[in-house]
């Protein structure tokens, strides 16, 4: 059977077959200019998928890498101000040093008071610090409240809060970015323990030539603690044989009542009190070093202190008399806090390397991460140029063998043969 094929269907095939190859070498240069194997969901539907799920990971990571260029920023602007808070006390530790010197002259004394105020401005100036953007780094979630400012009487009062910002930096990591004003400043552990001495002259004070010095007082139980007055004086003990040796002795009073009296004082143990009727009562250990007969001290309850308080002690001891024994217990007293602030700013700044160092291998990890994605990316979606070109010599001869018997059809007639 013989089948026939109209003029008109023969040439709208030739016309389809001829688009359509016009058409595929058309994709292939395009995928030659841009480079991209696949640049619709039609050119692969499954790679496309896949492309779109990577390209989503990779923005995601963009933005986590931007948290940790802002959580660096913070950081750096944080251990910046710690360093500088660390030379501060160590300054002004040096001064208060130089102050306890007897032999200086008054006018000494005066220029050591002003640079005294000079260090406190400066500390103060530091724990006013802001970062990049105007926040000020060490008030807590109050970032736009200038945490410290100084009162009429010379203390600081901390007006931001306890919290520390937080930034994301991976989707389950988030670290701090920031260390609350009264955590760095007004929560210095105390060097002492549970109480803190309070120095006084004259009667009820040191006596004139004292060296009278805290080691430590603790207590067992800080939630019950009070104010605590310990006096000493060396007495003539008999012994048996007649003959009497010195005894240092001392009278313990908690919360304004005497719970001890005319108790031999033991250099090594201290003293040791629980109250004998309580069986629940706390136990309190003071340990004193360099008395002198007739010494009485008092001690505060306090765990932490503020060492802007501490500086401005130093400066209302400053042109007290050289001679008076309270005024030099003071000024030790406030380099024994300003080692105790040393300390803890070096373990705060010890805090903030530890989460610079976490912030760091994060983002070594999304660097990581960002090539094996972009790597696994390109295989799918990237042109492999080599097979490209030969696609398109292949598609251009064939287009112009498809042009080539469109113009031989287009020519057939029954004419030519007649």
């Amino acid at each position: 059977m013989i089948n026939r094929v109209s003029t008109a269907s023969q040439y709208q095939n030739l016309t389809s077959n001829l688009m359509r190859k016009q058409g595929e070498l058309n994709q292939t240069n395009g995928q030659l200019s841009s480079g991209k194997r696949v640049e619709t969901t039609g050119d692969d539907p499954v790679s496309s998928v896949t492309i779109q799920n990577y390209r989503q990971q990779l923005t995601q990571i963009d933005q986590y890498n931007s948290a940790i260029t802002l959580a660096n920023n913070r950081l750096q602007t944080m251990e910046t101000a710690i360093a500088g808070v660390e030379d501060n006390l160590g300054a002004t530790k040096q001064k208060v040093l130089g102050m306890i010197n007897g032999a200086m002259a008054s006018n000494d004394r005066t220029a050591f008071k002003d640079e005294l105020i000079s260090l406190r401005d400066g500390l103060l100036e530091l724990a006013n610090s802001r970062d990049e953007a105007g926040n000020y780094v060490f008030a807590g979630n109050q970032s736009d409240t200038k945490p410290f400012m100084e009162a009429t009487d010379g203390s600081m009062d901390y007006y931001g809060d306890s919290q520390s910002r937080y930034a994301q930096i991976d989707k389950s990591v988030n670290v701090k970015t920031s260390l609350p004003g009264d955590q760095l400043f007004t929560d210095v552990p105390n060097r002492y323990g549970d109480f803190r001495p309070v120095f006084s002259d004259g009667a009820g004070g040191l006596t004139d030539g004292s060296k009278l010095h805290l080691l430590s007082a603790t207590t067992s139980d800080f939630s019950s603690a009070e104010a605590i007055e310990v006096s000493f004086n060396e007495v003539d003990v008999a012994a048996a044989d007649g003959t009497t040796t010195k005894e240092m002795q001392y009278n313990l009073t908690v919360g304004g009542k005497v719970v001890a009296a005319n108790q031999a004082y033991d250099s090594e143990q201290g003293i040791v009190y629980k109250d004998p009727v309580a069986a629940d009562s706390a136990t309190l250990n003071l340990k004193f070093g360099d008395i002198s007969s007739g010494d009485n001290i008092s001690l505060k309850p306090a765990q932490t202190i503020n060492i802007f308080d501490s500086i401005q002690s130093a400066i209302d001891n400053a042109e007290r008399p050289t001679s008076s024994p309270a005024a030099e217990a003071n000024l030790q007293r406030v380099i024994d806090d300003l080692d105790s602030g040393f300390v803890h700013m070096n373990q705060q700044r010890s805090e903030v390397g530890t989460i610079m160092q976490q912030v760091d291998r994060q983002q070594e990890q999304h660097l990581d991460f960002e090539l094996t994605l972009n790597q696994a990316q390109s295989g799918l979606e990237d042109l492999d140029y080599s097979k490209a070109i030969m696609d398109m010599n292949q598609q251009m001869m064939a287009l112009q063998a498809s042009q080539q018997a469109f113009g031989q059809t287009k020519q057939l007639s029954l004419f030519n043969y007649i």
